[in-house]
């Protein structure tokens, strides 16, 4: 088998997957530009630890635990649902913030951390990828080298976007443009990210 040209394609779709916009890119957007630039690169933190722990459920035998127990499947959706809801709550209940008040205790990165490890593992995005596409490319039977490129290319790619993404949306440039429209951009978060687990919530297949 050609694992090269497997781990080629996976780095591609991969990539593309990752930047299509979903819940992981509004969190961080949200962390990097509410809370400052730190604090979104702590939440991509979690997001990479939730998606190793995908792959390792897709390596392990993800898609096929989700045809042998439907309701696990229908369960995770559920709760994803559930908790992107509760975030697009937060987020329309966030008070406006002056640049001074940005200055958070070191307790609160924890929080940060737990808000990205949270909604990466409860992304019906990841649920879709890691439970079908990401398993075309490499599975259960792969080599061990082979899995630990596959779980490389994915913290590769997401922390390469991400942190971009958290490094972008939390320059002083963008946080000064973002105060003069942080109800509106709040708003507009919180209605993508409530639409997000409206839909995973609501989905019948």
């Amino acid at each position: 088998m050609d694992y090269v040209g497997s781990l080629s394609a996976l780095f591609v779709v991969d990539a593309l997957a990752v930047i299509s916009p979903g819940p992981n890119f509004l969190v961080v957007t949200g962390s990097a530009m509410h809370r400052g630039r730190s604090r979104g690169l702590i939440t991509v933190l979690g997001i990479l630890s939730a998606n190793l722990i995908w792959v390792i459920g897709a390596l392990l035998g993800l898609s096929l635990l989700f045809e042998l127990v439907p309701w696990f499947y229908g369960t995770l959706k559920i709760l994803g649902g559930c908790y992107l809801l509760y975030l697009a709550l937060q987020y329309w209940r966030t008070p406006r913030q002056a640049p001074s008040d940005r200055t958070q205790p070191r307790a609160a990165y924890g929080a940060s951390y737990l808000r990205g490890f949270l909604t990466g593992l409860t992304n019906p995005k990841s649920l879709v990828y890691f439970g079908s596409v990401f398993t075309l490319f490499v599975g259960p039977s792969s080599p061990r080298w082979v899995e630990s490129a596959a779980a490389g290319i994915v913290l590769l790619n997401g922390a390469l976007w991400y942190g971009g993404v958290a490094m972008f949306f939390g320059s002083a440039r963008v946080q000064r443009a973002y105060l003069a429209l942080e109800r509106p951009v709040t708003r507009v978060t919180s209605a993508v990210m409530a639409a997000f687990g409206a839909r995973l919530l609501l989905e019948r297949e």
